[in-house]
């Protein structure tokens, strides 16, 4: 792993990007383990899509000594996932960013028992990181209500996007985006530099 964090609060949690194939497999496996346990896919599915098989993403994993603990991914493409599965008015704040410089977060995942949150803010800092370095000033990600719930409860600063509504979706995550039915899953967007300040306040 190619490290961007060293360590998250007091913890010997490291962030960064896979760098081998081993990394790589052992990340897709960990993704579709959790998808499918949780039922957001079907059992035997894989859930990679055509962002993954495009090479149309960036990666980043979580580790604590060498298990691997977390994951998430960062997709560009024009359009974004978010916009082929919602109908919703692009926020002016979005609509000042160059669309080449658009990302969507997706497959947050953390498994380590008693700091699911912490790995998930690990991995959101160090695409914070990768977000200076490449010009990223901000995205979207849909997410579910519980999760929207837990950034608000610690004012981490999300902006919901209302109204929106549920297109047709096809692909590995069908199961997970059809049953919500548009009420537990809600549209976000997130600014780089807002971010980057709740970060720094927080001490990760």
């Amino acid at each position: 792993m190619k490290e961007i964090i060293k360590s998250v609060g007091r913890t010997p949690l490291r962030v960064g990007y896979p760098e081998t194939k081993e990394e790589l497999d052992a990340m897709f496996r960990l993704r579709t383990e959790v998808y499918t346990k949780h039922g957001y896919i079907r059992a035997g599915q894989d859930d990679k899509d055509k962002y993954d098989l495009d090479n149309k993403c960036v990666y980043f994993i979580a580790k604590i000594d060498e298990k691997l603990v977390g994951t998430v991914r960062v997709v560009i493409d024009d359009p974004l996932p978010t916009e082929l599965y919602f109908d919703f008015e692009e926020p002016e704040e979005m609509a000042r960013i160059p669309r080449n410089k658009h990302g969507e977060i997706s497959r947050l995942i953390g498994v380590e028992k008693g700091m699911d949150h912490l790995v998930s803010l690990g991995l959101i800092k160090a695409i914070i990181e990768w977000a200076k370095e490449n010009d990223f000033p901000g995205g979207y990600s849909f997410v579910q209500s519980y999760l929207v719930e837990i950034l608000t409860s610690i004012r981490f600063p999300i902006h919901i996007i209302e109204p929106c509504a549920l297109k047709n979706i096809e692909g590995p995550l069908y199961d997970y985006v059809s049953k919500s039915e548009g009420e537990e899953l809600q549209l976000i967007y997130y600014l780089r530099d807002e971010s980057a300040e709740f970060m720094e306040k927080m001490e990760l």
